[in-house]
């Protein structure tokens, strides 16, 4: 695999310290206390309690948005969404991350339905418009669009600069993990009906799989986009018809195999062998040094004209 380009020079330490430290308040200040206001207005207003909490979910790209034009001004935050929505970087990412999911999926309904578990065909399926429709609802409203622009657009790059990309996976899915975690006291959530220190696995192990996936994206998130749509839909497919399996008998045994399942694929990606990919994370530059480098060319136009 191509070399890595290195950490942000020594000087931008402090600086790119500060942007991560106001990345992580933004993301968690404007989500949190979003969620917080819906779960108080739930009462009054269930309408209003929805705006925020779906207003709640745009914490970390907010935050992305908001860095990025700080330490970058217009240049860098055009140059910083340009890379994220490439889209020419092959069909393999796309592929991969629509059909990723699938294998947690399938085997844990083969497994459950081994053990003796029972479940109900999906009507999702037969109804492919409504389906369609839903899969375009997620991306937008569900969590992908509001999250990764944030996650895995500007706090993996800025991670994968210094630590690689298997150590920032497992850093960035503790991180993701626990800004979930007021939606575990808010009632309504599907992370209420969940419990906490198997989720944060999940969100381990899946960071490990979104930045296996982006390693291989040159940057780009709309493979992460695709795959965080895709989890979701696959899971609304197997639960659609099913309403009470979380609150049911099943339930521990529906979410161990799934969990099990996503960490056997989380650990084999980790041991997948280095190799040279043709797109790669490589040769793009992280947000720190991003903003150096158009620190950069504004210092060498103002000594160009300071010389004329």
């Amino acid at each position: 695999m191509k070399a890595h380009p290195p950490a942000c020079p020594a000087a931008d330490g402090a600086e790119s310290r500060l942007h991560a430290l106001a990345f992580l308040l933004i993301a968690f200040a404007g989500s949190w206390s979003c969620w917080l206001a819906a779960a108080w207005a739930h009462g009054p207003s269930p309408l209003a309690a929805q705006l925020l909490s779906g207003l709640g979910g745009f914490g970390p790209t907010l935050a992305a948005l908001a860095v990025t034009g700080w330490s970058g001004g217009r240049p860098g935050l055009r140059r910083w969404l340009t890379r994220c929505l490439a889209w020419r970087i092959g069909p393999r990412p796309y592929v991969w991350a629509f059909c990723l999911p699938l294998a947690v999926l399938v085997p844990t309904v083969l497994v459950q339905a081994g053990l003796g578990g029972q479940l109900a065909p999906s009507h999702g399926l037969a109804h492919l418009p409504l389906a369609l429709a839903n899969l375009v609802l997620i991306l937008l409203l569900g969590g992908p669009l509001g999250e990764e622009l944030g996650w895995r657009g500007w706090a993996w790059p800025a991670l994968r600069a210094r630590w690689g990309w298997r150590a920032s996976s497992l850093i960035l899915g503790l991180v993701w993990g626990l800004w979930h975690l007021p939606l575990f006291f808010i009632e309504g959530s599907l992370q209420s009906r969940l419990p906490f220190w198997p989720f944060l696995g999940s969100t381990v192990a899946l960071s490990v799989v979104v930045g296996w996936l982006s390693e291989r994206s040159a940057g780009s998130v709309l493979p992460a986009l695709t795959l965080h749509t895709a989890v979701n839909w696959w899971a609304w497919l197997f639960l659609a018809n099913q309403p009470g399996l979380l609150n049911s008998g099943q339930a521990p045994l529906v979410l161990a195999l799934a969990l099990l399942a996503l960490l056997l694929l989380a650990t084999g990606l980790l041991a997948w062998p280095a190799r040279q990919w043709a797109q790669s994370l490589s040769a793009v530059d992280s947000p720190g040094k991003q903003a150096a480098a158009d620190r950069g060319t504004g210092s060498a136009k103002q000594v160009a004209a300071k010389r004329r």
